[in-house]
């Protein structure tokens, strides 16, 4: 290969920090919107539990509450999967890769980081909130459109599109898991799941509602949004999409730069899309997609852990560490 494998690391990442941020954003914006301006002490516990956080969040805040929560996850830099912490570590991936990126690349990752270290507090209230948040999924959306338009598509870009792809298919995974985890931690019914209102935000989260509605006239029950973002093959956040281009990317690896270790990879990308087959035709996918997206979510995490070990040269990078491993876990 002749980019080096740890150039190829850093695009790798470069693109999942970036996705991961816009998409906490997203989730964020997803509940303060559904909740319609309450600020219940006990209503965010669910995000915590969504990645997994609670024994780091306990470590350092006494309470589930609102203030809590948005700071752990937005500005906390304790916390490696915070929108802080992604966006630290997404300039500090472009900044090693100096050398071989744009110019514009690296202003535009360098002024979108200094911008978010000037918000203060007064973001992070539920008045702002969605400001906040509208700010920095601009910010990352930004980022991908310049990175779209001036990096040179090499093997630089392939493993950029597969940070991306990865990265974006475990978080739509995670958004569809957003009612379970509020479920799971507040002990309510299941009669909850099938709230039109609650999948129809979730939809305009992922950017998929008006798509959704040029193909579904009828209200967006939980079932219909499932297999529109799990298994819609060509909507970009749909999980389906993203495992097809991920298969491209690792063909053209191979074809056209000779990387044979691709077999390992697209073995395991024969699995997923055999998964999202087998949930197309589950006519009680919905009363199992928590189990779904778990699979999917360990499944794409055993893709980055060989892609490190075949292409990056270490099962988990020591300097990346916890940060990357932790959200897909």
């Amino acid at each position: 290969m002749s980019l080096l494998a740890r150039n190829a690391e850093h695009f790798f990442w470069f693109a999942r920090y970036i996705e991961r941020a816009a998409s906490i954003s997203r989730i964020i914006e997803i509940h303060s919107a559904h909740d319609h301006g309450r600020d219940d002490d006990h209503s965010w516990g669910w995000m915590v539990a969504l990645y997994s956080d609670e024994a780091l969040f306990k470590e350092r805040y006494s309470e589930f509450s609102f203030k809590n929560v948005i700071r752990f996850y937005v500005s906390d830099v304790e916390n490696p999967g915070s929108i802080a912490s992604a966006l630290r570590a997404a300039r500090e991936n472009a900044r090693v890769l100096r050398a071989v990126i744009p110019t514009e690349m690296w202003m535009q990752i360098n002024q979108f980081y200094n911008r978010f270290l000037e918000f203060g507090e007064a973001e992070l209230d539920l008045i702002n909130l969605s400001r906040t948040c509208s700010t920095i999924k601009n910010g990352c959306y930004a980022q991908l459109g310049v990175i779209e338009s001036t990096l040179y598509r090499d093997e630089g870009e392939l493993f950029f599109r597969l940070g991306l792809m990865i990265e974006r298919a475990d978080q739509t995974s995670r958004l569809l898991d957003v009612k379970f985890a509020q479920l799971a931690t507040s002990g309510a019914g299941n009669a909850q799941v099938a709230d039109a209102t609650f999948w129809a935000l979730i939809l305009r989260s992922a950017a998929a509602y008006q798509a959704f509605r040029r193909l579904e006239r009828r209200s967006a029950d939980p079932a219909n949004v499932a297999r529109f973002l799990l298994l819609n093959p060509k909507h970009p956040r749909s999980v389906a999409c993203c495992v097809t281009e991920m298969q491209e990317v690792f063909h053209e690896l191979r074809s056209s730069y000779g990387l044979r270790q691709t077999s390992y990879g697209l073995e395991k990308l024969e699995v997923l899309l055999e998964g999202l087959d087998a949930a197309s035709k589950d006519a009680a996918l919905v009363t199992r997609l928590h189990a779904v997206n778990d699979w999917l979510q360990l499944r794409l995490a055993d893709l980055t852990n060989d892609l490190a070990l075949h292409f990056f040269g270490a099962a988990v990078s020591q300097s990346q560490s916890q940060s990357q491993t932790q959200p897909a876990a």
